[in-house]
């Protein structure tokens, strides 16, 4: 995977290049040696960052963007009714999914795939974190923004790759790999799936793909991965847990601390080759998923051959992945924290961690996803978010859904409010900083949770209120 002049003469065009993946991927063959350009509605730090190293921009989609183009690769958030992948067909130039380009680029490495429910981004940087301690040089694909990088992917001459394998669309079976991990498996992107069968299914196929001499490491914490675990017959599975007995990796032994987590893992003998016994980890993350997240991390990273040594040294160094429970600043005494969580089990993953830090009150100002995971996981929702002190949901961020009736934010608004009275409803109109700031003056922590646009709205009230961070 050396970089290669002669793909200089190869133009190939993104269309929505500013989504996380796509950015990832566009950046990475740019990095390899192909002319990239691409197109999306709007600029963003993604696009922004690509525009630094010399990658072509059309705001907007336009069939006038594609000329003397080589292929054209697309998400799948673009309609097919849009005016470019139209004119691709018409003038027969090749189309390229995100999910097989990244294939293509995944057959000439020795790969590690992350899928799950939740967990993937930080699991994955954790990965590629040890694998580039370690001197392995890995190319890394991530869902999110890697703080040690400040940005979603690596570009390496080594034999390793790690990718975040999206299950969201079913396109992550299309990805070949020797090593899988699996950090749970919960109700999510029912919008595709239609049930919970199919979910589960989906994922058992995953595995069923890997090569003979391949590994899948499950976390049998979650039920539906304990169950898969048992039905599997044919593929060499590892199994890591909290509170499992059998499982062949065991955490033990927890000791949070305010800004790190100390752990340690129990490995069963003939596992994996050369290790067994007990061993110390300490990482600078806090929340138990997170121990989980580092645990099939540090099983994928043995697999690939890294020390225990190396290992434990790359943990201590982690600096973890941007809008994962990121501090911000404080805004006078109140500490403001931006966060990805959006399905019931990251709020509540969040929430621990707020509660541990916790010296006064949690606010949280939430934007629910898609008008489909609000209605499928609604009696979730409502049995955590009731638990906030003081909680504000703004209008549902619909990543392209049609509206659903009677699901919106303010029906979600009055069923929690019958539990708990500190619930408010905010419009994306309503003046923040007037409704946070008699939370400024204490203690208090404030987290801006979802995963649409409301990041820009803690960026702002950050810039609007000049915070310091301690």
């Amino acid at each position: 995977m050396k970089k290669n002049s002669k793909f200089n003469k190869i133009i190939i065009h993104f269309v929505g290049i500013g989504g996380i993946g796509m950015s990832g991927i566009a950046e990475l063959m740019l990095d390899l040696g192909y002319n990239i350009q691409g197109s999306d509605i709007n600029l963003n730090e993604n696009i922004q960052r690509l525009k630094k190293k010399g990658i072509k921009f059309f705001k907007g989609h336009d069939k006038k963007n594609i000329k003397n183009i080589t292929a054209v690769v697309f998400s799948s958030a673009i309609k097919k009714n849009n005016p470019e992948l139209i004119e691709c067909k018409r003038l027969s130039i090749p189309l390229v999914s995100r999910a097989d380009m990244l294939s293509e680029l995944m057959k000439t490495k020795r790969s590690i795939a992350v899928a799950g429910s939740h967990g993937k981004t930080t699991t994955t940087s954790l990965v590629g974190s040890i694998l580039d301690y370690a001197k392995f040089d890995p190319t890394i694909v991530n869902g999110g923004i890697i703080n040690s990088y400040s940005k979603n992917n690596r570009f390496g001459l080594g034999e390793w790759m790690v990718v975040e394998a999206d299950e969201s669309d079913g396109t992550f079976l299309r990805l070949p790999h020797e090593i899988n991990i699996i950090t749970n498996l919960d109700l999510e992107h029912l919008d595709y799936y239609k049930n919970k069968d199919n979910l589960i299914k989906a994922f058992k196929n995953f595995i069923n793909n890997l090569p003979f001499y391949g590994y899948s490491i499950l976390c049998t914490d979650n039920n539906n991965l304990k169950r898969l675990s048992k039905e599997i017959k044919t593929r060499n599975i590892i199994t890591y847990s909290k509170n499992q007995k059998t499982s062949d990796v065991k955490i033990t032994s927890i000791k949070k601390n305010k800004k790190s987590t100390e752990f340690f893992l129990f490995i069963n003998k003939n596992i994996i080759d050369g290790i067994g016994g007990k061993y110390k980890f300490k990482i600078n993350l806090l929340g138990e998923h997170n121990i989980l997240n580092a645990t099939g991390a540090i099983i994928a990273s043995l697999l690939a051959k890294v020390s225990i040594q190396k290992i434990q040294q790359s943990l201590l160094n982690f600096e973890g992945v941007k809008r994962r429970f990121s501090y911000l600043g404080n805004i006078q005494k109140a500490a403001i924290y931006d966060d990805y969580a959006h399905h019931p089990s990251e709020i509540k993953a969040s929430y621990e961690i707020a509660k541990h830090l916790a010296e006064k009150k949690i606010i949280v100002i939430f934007q629910p996803h898609r008008y489909s995971r609000t209605k499928y996981l609604l009696n979730d929702f409502i049995n955590i978010l009731q638990k906030i002190d003081y909680l504000y949901i703004m209008d549902i961020y619909p990543a392209g859904e049609k509206p659903i009736k009677g699901v919106n934010s303010k029906n979600l608004v009055n069923k929690i409010k019958n539990k708990n009275k500190n619930t408010f409803y905010l419009s994306n109109r309503d003046n923040l900083q007037h409704k946070l700031k008699p939370y400024f003056k204490k203690n208090n922590i404030i987290i801006f949770m979802g995963a649409g646009s409301i990041t820009y709205y803690a960026e702002n009230l950050i810039k609007n209120n000049n915070a310091k961070k301690h």
